[in-house]
């Protein structure tokens, strides 16, 4: 039974009437995810991407070469990338205050017993530490694509596109670290200390629980990684394959879309697949 439906779905989209010469007032969408990379910290780094374009027929036999007529089409495109983790360095600083308790043992009727101290204590001040930085990039732009016909399946279209994009650094895990400074020397400042411990004091038990963590408290300086509005384009050149009269995959290769900043480093998708739809 099985077979026989996939046969029957198979021959069905055989016979289906299939024209890849889009006609004028034709809108395509597009749908796909893809791969691409970022310029961090010296060197390229990957990224998945995912796009979401549209798109107009605006006029169709625009002109022909030989067997292949091309039409003009203008739309949008969104692109969403995420990746490209490195290390950074981060500052923060940090005031706060903490608790510890003493439990000591003491002699009441020449029996044992427990007395409890509660203490607290504060901090205060700044630090460095080393933290995972992720970009994640969103860009978007008006395009223009000539599309060309050559087989009635297949079409072939090369984009471009003009906008802006805005990069994002996320930071996460944060992990205390000395830097040198030149002029300075070290600078650290995160400490951390334990008062789990027991110890004999005057021939009686001290138990210490509680302890303090600068790094746990610390607010984030993400000054050096907050979003920048940068210069977004594309230039790439692309392929649909219709199954039917609306269903095609697609994939685009080349500049799919690029995040151009100099000091987050330039960010490119490279190479977008998926399914288009066409109404």
């Amino acid at each position: 039974m099985k077979k026989f439906i996939l046969f029957a779905a198979i021959a069905a989209v055989s016979a289906a009437p299939l024209h890849a010469q889009l006609s004028q007032g034709d809108a395509i969408v597009d749908l796909g995810i893809g791969v691409g990379c970022a310029e961090t910290a010296g060197e390229s780094k990957a990224m998945f991407t995912q796009r979401l374009g549209a798109e107009w027929i605006v006029k169709d036999n625009l002109f022909s070469l030989g067997s292949c007529d091309f039409s003009l089409g203008v739309g949008f495109q969104i692109d969403n990338a995420v990746g490209a983790r490195y290390s950074g360095l981060i500052t923060g600083s940090y005031d706060y205050t903490y608790s510890y308790t003493i439990r000591k043992e003491t002699t009441n009727h020449n029996r044992p017993s427990w007395t409890t101290e509660t203490h607290t204590g504060s901090r205060k001040g700044t630090g460095m530490a080393t933290t995972d930085v992720t970009r994640d990039n969103i860009d978007f732009m008006p395009t223009v694509s000539l599309h060309g016909s050559i087989i009635p399946k297949l079409d072939l279209y090369a984009t471009f596109g003009l906008g802006f994009g805005v990069m994002t650094n996320s930071t996460s895990n944060y992990e205390a670290t000395e830097v040198y400074v030149p002029g300075v020397g070290l600078v650290g400042g995160f400490e951390s200390k334990d008062y789990t411990k027991e110890s004999t004091v005057n021939g009686k038990i001290w138990k210490w629980s509680g302890g303090y963590n600068d790094i746990d408290h610390a607010e984030w300086n993400r000054k050096p990684y907050k979003s920048k509005a940068v210069f977004a384009c594309s230039f790439h050149i692309g392929a649909r394959y219709f199954i039917n009269d609306n269903w095609a995959v697609n994939a685009q290769f080349g500049l799919v879309g690029a995040d151009v900043n100099s000091t987050y480093g330039n960010s490119y998708n490279i190479l977008s697949v998926g399914a288009s739809y066409k109404f």
